[in-house]
């Protein structure tokens, strides 16, 4: 006797249950506050009571203007209190902004992040062992932040006001001290104790863009020295690149990433390939370091086969992965000719890859002076040209 038919069907049964959940969400509160009205004034004015006590023992005739709740709020989900409240203060004719941990008593205040992001950047250096290279190294886009502690191991954020970022409150005021004694020298001396004494603060999050001379080796900057420097000299690096003409490494969102390029020589064509010969992904996992992604790129992987029009390029395309450009060297017969263009990426993809729009591509390209390095292949705007997929290059006379 054959089997009955089962009849369940999945989508009807998402057509059932999605209503109910409309309904008990509407019940439940799902979009908007997690908390009554009471809990947050009797936040508010705990707050407020921890800050006029902090103010008392730390400025004379200071007082609280205002204490609001800090309030969590998930994009079309629901708010929560944290442990923290905001506000304001007068100290002498100013008003003044700050931040208190309800749990902790800890106090905030807005401060400039110049001098601590320069301090940071020198310790950085220090950290990866490039003093000696630091004249050598590109610094830009450097910053630093402090971490503010919310429930559990989450963090209230490292967000900037209009000002400045949160500092701790004694931090602050020893800063000021320190700038009417001796200026910008006494605050470097503050802040370099600080960030020198991790077991007394919260995690500093510092982010740059550095580019290093040739010889550093970047591929030991893995996701175990970044969390060494987190556990052990409490600096978080976040949007962290290290970069030199072959190698980059990165970190973002709990991350490190890594990427090698090389110069290879191919004999027919007479040209030589910069290309990305190998990188990795890891990150923090349960259980440590996990390799999330990685690969080691061959020129098996490569092939230059001649039509009757030029040359056919093709390689497995893993998500754009394997991207190189062509560079060619003074006699080369491939320099004697500039290029059409034409792809067909559908022709050419990889297992399980997808293309969406036009499949095929249609680009002129050039040659550009490259000094030591010949000349590039690059498109109508002289930017280099890169090879993810099946590409026919023909001579364009």
């Amino acid at each position: 006797m054959p089997a009955m038919k089962n009849h369940f069907s999945f989508k009807r049964l998402f057509t059932v249950l999605l209503p109910a959940l409309f309904v008990l969400c509407a019940l439940s509160g799902c979009h908007g506050p997690q908390y009554k009205e009471d809990e947050k004034e009797k936040l508010e004015k705990h707050g407020e009571s921890l800050m006029q006590t902090w103010l008392d023992e730390h400025l004379e005739d200071s007082k609280v203007l205002t204490a609001e709740a800090d309030i969590r709020m998930y994009p079309s989900g629901p708010h929560y209190l944290t442990d923290f409240v905001g506000g304001t203060f007068t100290d002498g004719g100013d008003v003044r902004d700050y931040l208190i941990n309800t749990k902790t008593n800890a106090v905030y205040l807005v401060n400039d992040a110049a001098l601590l992001s320069e301090v940071c950047l020198d310790y950085a250096f220090e950290l990866m062992g490039l003093e000696g290279l630091r004249d050598a190294c590109l610094v830009s886009n450097y910053a630093a932040a402090i971490w503010l502690p919310d429930r559990g191991n989450s963090y209230h954020g490292s967000e900037k006001t209009g000002q400045g970022i949160w500092m701790p409150g004694e931090l602050t005021l020893s800063l000021e001290e320190a700038a009417e004694e001796a200026g910008n020298d006494g605050q470097l001396k503050v802040l370099e104790s600080f960030v020198r004494s991790p077991e007394g603060r919260e995690p500093i999050e510092f982010g740059a863009d550095i580019q290093v001379p040739e010889e550093v080796e970047l591929e030991k900057f893995h996701m175990s020295y970044w969390m060494k420097q987190q556990e052990e000299n409490g600096i978080v690096f976040e949007n962290f690149y290290l970069s030199d003409p072959f190698e980059n490494v990165s970190t973002y969102r709990g991350r490190a990433s890594y990427e090698r390029y090389s110069f290879r020589k191919i004999e027919d064509p007479d040209i030589r390939i910069f290309m990305k010969d190998a990188y990795w992904v890891e990150k923090n996992g349960k259980d440590g370091v996990e390799l999330e992604e990685g690969k080691e790129n061959n020129l098996s992987d490569l092939s230059f086969v001649k039509t009757e029009n030029g040359y056919l390029v093709t390689f497995p395309d893993y998500d754009h992965i394997f991207d190189f450009s062509i560079y060619a060297d003074e006699g080369s017969e491939f320099l004697k000719h500039e290029y059409h263009s034409h792809e067909d990426r559908e022709a050419y993809l990889s297992p399980g890859s997808t293309i969406g729009g036009n499949k095929y591509f249609e680009h002129d390209l050039y040659w550009k002076e490259a000094g030591e390095d010949g000349y590039l292949l690059t498109d109508e705007n002289g930017r280099r040209k890169l090879f993810f997929g099946g590409e026919e290059l023909i001579p364009r006379d």
